[in-house]
């Protein structure tokens, strides 16, 4: 990966989500053609925070000269579709999506916080489920075993995320034994982010973003799957499947 490629690498997976929000406004299918557009022109130039208006208009202009020298974007529409591409993530950094994110989840714990349905007990249990800690850690625990993958029994390195994220879920969903993953940090990465996921048989699917080659530097291939899946993990997976894995 050049350096390039590294800045744009730092907020694919925000982007990509950033595009499927209201805010980014964007179809499933153009969605990837943005996100194809963006990747490509990283390889050359720097896709950063700091992407203006002059910058936008220098890429362009400098693609303009490329165009004949190669097979593939090289008609004047892709020009308008680079630069349409570039807009829109300097609309996503100006929106602040990981702000809007962040505030998303305060207002969702207000709302538990002042939900007076709930006693203390239940207010506790729900509150710690967002960090993964408490009655959501122990039932994963119990039901997993170790790391929902590898079995490992590292418990301290163990991290319990959830299926369908926490922001998104009822009280009952945050606290589903069947809601819940126990992995080990690399793993709960890529899961959170949007790289990997699971089928209903607990079979992993790998995201189109997520390079061969950067699967083989993790020992990871199509064998990895899910243990002690049951079928009323089903609908969360299904929910991480079209919502939050990048396709």
């Amino acid at each position: 990966m050049n350096n390039n490629d590294k800045w744009f690498s730092e907020w694919e997976s925000d982007f990509y989500h950033y595009l499927s929000s209201p805010l980014g406004g964007i179809n499933s299918h153009s969605r990837t053609n943005y996100m194809s557009w963006l990747k490509f022109l990283s390889k050359t130039y720097p896709i950063t925070s700091s992407l203006d208006e002059t910058a936008i208009n220098q890429i362009i202009e400098s693609e303009r000269t490329l165009l004949e020298s190669r097979d593939r974007y090289n008609t004047p529409r892709d020009l308008t579709n680079f630069r349409s591409a570039l807009r829109k993530f300097r609309q996503f950094i100006q929106d602040d999506y990981t702000q809007i994110q962040e505030k998303e989840i305060e207002d969702e714990i207000k709302k538990v916080q002042y939900n007076n349905s709930l006693n203390r007990t239940e207010r506790d249990a729900i509150m710690k489920a967002r960090v993964g800690q408490g009655l959501f850690r122990q039932r994963l625990l119990d039901h997993w075993g170790g790391c929902s993958i590898t079995s490992s029994g590292m418990y301290d390195c163990l991290i319990a995320s959830h299926i369908k994220p926490w922001k998104d879920s009822t009280n009952e969903e945050r606290l589903s034994v069947y809601n819940g993953l126990l992995l080990l940090p690399n793993y709960d990465k890529l899961f959170d982010k949007g790289y990997i996921s699971f089928d209903g048989d607990g079979k992993i699917i790998y995201s189109r973003f997520f390079p061969s080659s950067e699967r083989e530097l993790l020992g990871m291939d199509k064998n990895v799957h899910l243990i002690h899946v049951v079928p009323q993990h089903k609908v969360y997976l299904d929910y991480h499947n079209e919502h939050c894995l990048m396709q």
